[in-house]
């Protein structure tokens, strides 16, 4: 006689099957009703801290979702605007297409709270008639904990306009992390900015001229003045010394090996301190700068006269190819001493290695 397909040990490890797909499914249900309330509880609190601080926002009515895969809340249109006033001496805008505030359950498990925007995404600062606008399709934030995010973007596109002369520069693959401490005693850190960037194009240069870099790094760390921490994160006013701890990039045209770098400390709001310019693999990018007209011919002669006397220096000593140079470069009222000076202190000084 032929044995039932279903035998009472099959059934019963079905029936055990069923049961624990049924409790998961509970389990799943309950935990995505908690992590979204208390997703729209965190959005609701934020925007209503939002408009506190002088914010005006349009937005469509929240709503859950991501279940049985995850837990969020989103919104299909968000607009922004803030007015300059005495508190907050700026203008602001932010129009964004979609937002998403949570993900999978993977994500929110190692991440944490992650805020993802895709769609057009637009902000713009106005301040002392300069004017910074950002556009981007999709911008990602990850928030470990309330004074530390994360941040990444495929693209960045910046221009820059009003009183700065028009210019626009686009990020590539832009990541990086911010780390807050509002209530900052004086002279401690109360910003800091860490990021970097694949490929820069169109990076301002001298001489209203730009340039392509890559491998662009920036590390940045803003101390608190002595005036009261009540006021914004984006108010000059309450920052006492901006420490540039590297702003490096080598440039797109030349070899990995040539990289110019930045760091130092200046003091706000006058910005006034020293730089430390440092130029690794110098020789290729002084003959580039040479080889260029639209460069050279913006040179001051004598400035002409230092990079070719720095390019014979090589025949004399061709160990120096190698080595880096490290400059000490004043900075007044926030513009670098001309060229010409800079350059003498190099050739009336001994190469020397960071």
């Amino acid at each position: 006689m032929d044995r039932p397909f279903f035998t009472v040990r099959y059934s019963r490890a079905v029936l055990v099957l069923i049961a624990l797909l049924a409790i998961s499914a509970v389990l799943d249900t309950v935990f995505w009703h908690r992590t979204t309330q208390r997703l729209e509880a965190s959005a609701r609190t934020a925007l209503a801290s939002t408009h506190k601080n002088g914010w005006v926002i349009e937005t469509t009515p929240l709503r859950r979702g991501g279940w049985p895969f995850g837990a969020w809340v989103e919104l299909d249109r968000l607009n922004a605007i803030h007015h300059a006033s005495t508190g907050a001496p700026y203008d602001a805008g932010w129009a964004g297409e979609h937002i998403r505030l949570g993900g999978s359950w993977i994500t929110l498990l190692r991440s944490g709270m992650t805020l993802s925007m895709t769609g057009h995404q637009a902000a713009r600062l106005v301040q002392n008639g300069n004017i910074l606008t950002a556009l981007t399709p999709a911008f990602q934030i990850r928030v470990a904990n309330p004074g530390s995010l994360s941040f990444s973007t495929t693209r960045l596109d910046l221009t820059f306009s009003g009183l700065w002369p028009e210019k626009q520069v686009f990020l590539n693959a832009l990541s990086g992390r911010i780390i807050r401490f509002p209530e900052a005693p004086a002279d401690a850190t109360r910003l800091g900015l860490a990021a970097q960037a694949a490929g820069v194009t169109g990076f301002p240069l001298p001489y209203g001229l730009s340039g392509d870099l890559k491998t662009v790094r920036l590390a940045i760390a803003l101390t608190a003045s002595r005036v009261s921490s009540d006021l914004s994160l984006l108010d000059p006013a309450s920052y006492g010394r901006l420490l540039l701890q590297e702003a490096s990039a080598s440039p797109a045209s030349l070899s990995p090996d040539s990289r110019i770098g930045l760091s130092g400390g200046l003091d706000l709001p006058d910005a006034n301190g020293t730089l430390t310019l440092t130029l690794t693999g110098w020789h290729d990018l002084a003959i580039r700068l040479l080889e260029r007209p639209d460069i050279e011919s913006h040179l001051a002669p004598d400035l002409q006269t230092a990079l070719q006397t720095m390019v014979k220096k090589i025949s004399v000593a061709p160990g120096l190819r190698e080595r880096p140079l490290a400059l000490s470069v004043p900075v007044i009222n926030g513009r670098m001493l001309p060229d010409t000076q800079a350059f003498s202190a190099l050739l009336n000084s001994k190469f020397q290695t960071p």
